[in-house]
């Protein structure tokens, strides 16, 4: 997954962020949304940060706005054969011919206590790893609901 690093070439964005400081990143590992989230249509740049050594939880960290950051996974590690049903429109929006080289990860909602986790099933984030575009796109589908229970 992409890693901020502090010595990044010289090709490289560096920002300041709320929560993690000053990062460093190369240009391509940014990604880009091709159509804003909805709520969040300023902002288009983001990159992934790893939560923990284990790869579980993610940060999806805004370029465009210091103190926007969202914490993500890997869905199908807590609901087996997940699966976004892409549009087409939606692969070429992520400039895709097939599934492969695109990664899936869901929103993680964190409880007032902090104990309490969920996952958004229903707007999961889809980008290519190979172009960096990314979607967030609206699953309807009654297996797949907007605050999905889990336990860590």
């Amino acid at each position: 997954m992409i890693t901020a690093t502090a010595n990044a070439p010289s090709s490289a964005i560096s920002f300041s962020t709320t929560r993690f400081g000053e990062i460093s990143v190369p240009e391509n590992k940014v990604i880009r949304f091709v159509q804003a989230m909805p709520g969040f249509e300023r902002l288009r740049r983001f990159i992934i940060i790893d939560h923990d050594e284990q790869g579980t939880f993610r940060w999806m960290q805004s370029i465009d706005d210091p103190g926007v950051a969202f914490l993500l996974t890997d869905p199908s590690a807590f609901k087996p054969g997940y699966s976004v049903p892409l549009k087409k429109s939606e692969m070429e929006k992520l400039g895709a011919d097939s599934t492969e080289g695109l990664v899936t990860l869901v929103m993680v909602c964190v409880a007032r206590d902090a104990r309490e986790l969920s996952l958004n099933l229903k707007g999961p984030v889809v980008f290519n790893a190979e172009s960096m575009n990314a979607i967030q796109c609206v699953i309807d589908r009654d297996d797949y609901p907007s605050s999905f229970p889990i336990k860590v």
